[in-house]
């Protein structure tokens, strides 16, 4: 008789797990490019990262003060983390100019495109923080 409590919890989750569960896990062609994304380097040809990612997910081009750029996209994550380097929802971005790569993730995107990088940019002083009134 003991065994009958058991057995009915054990029953009532088996049928409630047949739905499916959302976690923040990735799947798995998100964490395979996440994996490849770290053999990428500096300095490789457009060429030669394309053959370790694969053709990009999306692609960017223009010209800015900096120069004329290619930015290729390239999902490696659920979604954007502070420190993840992602941009638009878990994508990498890949900054190439002259065909070779010089730049990977957030900061080297905004910074190709001339934008303003949000840690950059100064917060206006609080009541606290000013000298003077």
């Amino acid at each position: 008789m003991p065994w009958l409590p058991l057995f009915l919890v054990l029953v009532t989750l088996a049928v409630g797990c047949q739905g499916k569960v959302l976690t923040q896990w990735p799947r798995q062609e998100i964490f395979a490019s996440y994996v490849k994304y770290q053999g990428v380097k500096l300095g490789m040809t457009r060429e030669e990262v394309e053959g370790i990612m694969g053709p990009p997910h999306s692609r960017e081009e223009g010209d800015y003060r900096g120069g004329h750029f290619v930015i290729t996209f390239y999902r490696t994550h659920n979604m954007d983390y502070p420190e993840s380097g992602t941009v638009r929802g878990g994508y990498t971005p890949l900054v190439f100019q002259n065909d070779r790569l010089v730049g990977k993730g957030k900061r080297d995107y905004l910074r190709a495109v001339d934008r303003p990088w949000s840690e950059e940019t100064p917060a206006s002083p609080t009541i606290f923080e000013r000298k003077s009134w």
